[in-house]
C-alpha cells in the first residue's frame, strides 16, 4: 500500500472526523444560545405581564380608589397625570444612562425597578390621602417608564430593527396578558365587597344606583350599623396579589442579570445587533415631532378606554352590573391580547406601516359605531370593546418598528415614544375624568377624536420619512445645501429598497 494512498484514506478519515466534531460542538453552542435567548425572552415577557397588571388594575378599581381618598373621579384622575410624568422621566433617565455609559447592561437595574413597582402595588390600596396616592403612582410610573424603555432597547440592541420585530411584538403581548388578567383578578373581590356593604359613592350625580362597588366593609363585632373605616376591604387583595407577582419577577430577573444572560445572548448574536450610529438631534427633530403626537394619540386612546370603560358601563344609561362591567373590561383586553399575540407571527410577513394602516381604519370605525349606537345598544358596546382592543393593540409596537427603520432608536432616542405617551395620559385622563363627571358616556367621543388624530399624525410621519429618504437617494441635494459637502457628522448606512419600507407607507 503506497504512502499516498494511506494519506488519502486515513487523512480523509481524520478530516471527516474533525468536521463531525466541529459540527457537534457548533450544535451544542447553538442549543445553549437558544436556551439563553428563550430565558431572556420569557423573563422579559413575564415582567411585562406585571406591567399590564400595574396599568390595568386602576380601571376596575378607579371608583374604589376615588372613595378611598374621599375624592371625585375628576380629582383622583390626577394620579394618572403623576404616573405619566413618572413614565416620561423614567424613560428619559434610561436614555441618559445609556448615552453616558455605552457598556451599560440594564438587566439588573430593570430587576430593581420591578421590585419598586411591586412595593407601590402593596402600598396603593392603603392610602387614604389623594396626595399620597399621586406620589405612589408617580413613583410607579417612574419605574414603569424606565422598564419600558429599557426592555425594548435590549431587544433592539440585540437583534436590530428588522430581526427584533417579533420580539417587540411579544414584549407588548405580555403587557396585554397582564392587562387582561387585572379585571379578572379584580372581579371576585369587587363582587365580594359589593355584597358586604351598601356604603360608598359610585357614580357622579347618582346616589341611588343599587349596583354599587363597595369601598369599606362593615365593622366586625360592632353594636352599631356604621362601617369601620379601618377594616380590611376585599378589594385590597387585588393589589396584594399583583404586588407579590411583580416582586417575584424582580427577583428572577435580578438573578438572571447576575448570570449575565444579556451578555451571553449578545456574544452569539453579533450578526444582527444594532450597529447604526445615532443621528444628531438636529437631523431628526422634525421627524420626531409627528412621532410624539402619534404616540400621544394612540397610547391615550387605549389608556382612556381601558381606564374608563368599566365606570362608563356602570354609570351611563347602559347600567351594567359590577360583574358585567368587569367582564366588559376583560373583553377589551382579550381583543388587545389577541391582536398583539397574532402580531408576533404576522409581523414577519407584513410591513409595520401596513399593520398600522389597517389598525387605524379598524379602530376609527369601531369608535364611530360606539359613539352612534353604543350608549343605547349594549351588544354594540360588547362588540366594539373587543374590536377596539384588537385594532389598537399593535399601534404602539408597530410604531416602534416603523420608526426604527427611519433612524436608530435603540439608545438615547428611546424616550421619544414616552414623551407622547406621558403627555397624552397627563392631559387626556383628567379631561376624561371631567367629561365623566358631567356625562359618563361622553368619554367615548374623546377617544374617537384621539383615533382620528392618530391617523393624521401617522400621515405626517410618513411624509417626513419620505422626504428624508429622498435626501438619502439624492445626496447631491445635501451637497448643494452644505456648500459642497455631504459630511453631517455621521455616516448613513446604505440599505436596499426592502429596508426602506417607510418610503412606501401609502
Amino acid at each position: 500500500m503506497s504512502m499516498d494512498f494511506m494519506k488519502k484514506k486515513y487523512g480523509g478519515y481524520e478530516q471527516l472526523k474533525n468536521e463531525s466534531i466541529d459540527a457537534s460542538d457548533s450544535n451544542l453552542v447553538e442549543r445553549k444560545n437558544t436556551g439563553w435567548v428563550a430565558s431572556l425572552v420569557v423573563i422579559i415577557t413575564l415582567a411585562r405581564i406585571g406591567h399590564g397588571l400595574f396599568i390595568s388594575i386602576t380601571g376596575p378599581t378607579l371608583l374604589y380608589l376615588a372613595d378611598n381618598v374621599n375624592a371625585e373621579v375628576r380629582q383622583v384622575s390626577s394620579m394618572f397625570t403623576g404616573r405619566s410624568a413618572g413614565i416620561l422621566v423614567g424613560s428619559a433617565v434610561f436614555s441618559a444612562v445609556v448615552s453616558k455609559w455605552t457598556k451599560f447592561k440594564p438587566l439588573l437595574s430593570l430587576g430593581i425597578g420591578l421590585g419598586v413597582n411591586g412595593i407601590v402595588m402593596f402600598v396603593t390600596p392603603f392610602l387614604t390621602n389623594l396626595g399620597g396616592l399621586v406620589v405612589a403612582t408617580t413613583v410607579g410610573g417612574l419605574m414603569f417608564g424606565y422598564l419600558d424603555a429599557g426592555m425594548q432597547a435590549v431587544y433592539l440592541k440585540l437583534w436590530g430593527e428588522k430581526e427584533s420585530r417579533p420580539y417587540i411584538q411579544s414584549f407588548h403581548f405580555g403587557f396585554s396578558v397582564g392587562a387582561f388578567l387585572a379585571p379578572v383578578i379584580a372581579k371576585p373581590f369587587l363582587e365580594m365587597a359589593s355584597q358586604v356593604t351598601d356604603s360608598g359613592t359610585t357614580c357622579p350625580g347618582d346616589d341611588d344606583i343599587t349596583q354599587t362597588i363597595a369601598f369599606t366593609t362593615p365593622a366586625v363585632n360592632t353594636t352599631g350599623g356604621s362601617a369601620n373605616e379601618n377594616s380590611f376591604n376585599p378589594i385590597n387583595w387585588c393589589f396584594i396579589i399583583i404586588g407579590t407577582y411583580t416582586i417575584l419577577m424582580a427577583i428572577v430577573m435580578s438573578v438572571m442579570a447576575l448570570c449575565d444572560v444579556e451578555g451571553k445572548v449578545a456574544s452569539h448574536n453579533v450578526d444582527s445587533t444594532e450597529e447604526r450610529p445615532e443621528e444628531p438631534i438636529k437631523d431628526v427633530w422634525l421627524f420626531f415631532v409627528p412621532v410624539v403626537f402619534y404616540y400621544f394619540c394612540c397610547v391615550t386612546s387605549e389608556t382612556v378606554y381601558q381606564g374608563y370603560i368599566y365606570s362608563v358601563a356602570l354609570c351611563s344609561s347602559l347600567q351594567f352590573t359590577v360583574a358585567q362591567a368587569s367582564i366588559l373590561n376583560s373583553l377589551f383586553w382579550a381583543g388587545f391580547g389577541i391582536g398583539r399575540g397574532t402580531a408576533i407571527i404576522h409581523s414577519n410577513y407584513f410591513k409595520p406601516s401596513t399593520i398600522i394602516i389597517f389598525d387605524l381604519i379598524g379602530t376609527t370605525i369601531a369608535l364611530t359605531v360606539m359613539c352612534i349606537w353604543g350608549e343605547y345598544i349594549p351588544l354594540v358596546t360588547w362588540i366594539v370593546s373587543f374590536f377596539h382592543g384588537l385594532c389598537v393593540a399593535t399601534l404602539y409596537s408597530s410604531g416602534v418598528s416603523w420608526t426604527s427603520q427611519v433612524t436608530n432608536m435603540a439608545g438615547k432616542y428611546m424616550f421619544i415614544f414616552a414623551i407622547g405617551n406621558a403627555f397624552g395620559v397627563m392631559l387626556m385622563m383628567p379631561a376624561g375624568g371631567a367629561l365623566f363627571d358631567k356625562n359618563p358616556f361622553s368619554v367615548m367621543y374623546l377617544i374617537l377624536g384621539l383615533c382620528c388624530g392618530c391617523a393624521i399624525f401617522f400621515i405626517l410621519m410618513s411624509l417626513v420619512a419620505r422626504s428624508r429618504h429622498r435626501a438619502d437617494v439624492f445626496p447631491e441635494l445635501e451637497e448643494t445645501k452644505n456648500g459642497g459637502t455631504t459630511n453631517k457628522g455621521y455616516e448613513k448606512e446604505e440599505t436596499d429598497n426592502e429596508e426602506k419600507e417607510y418610503s412606501t407607507a401609502f
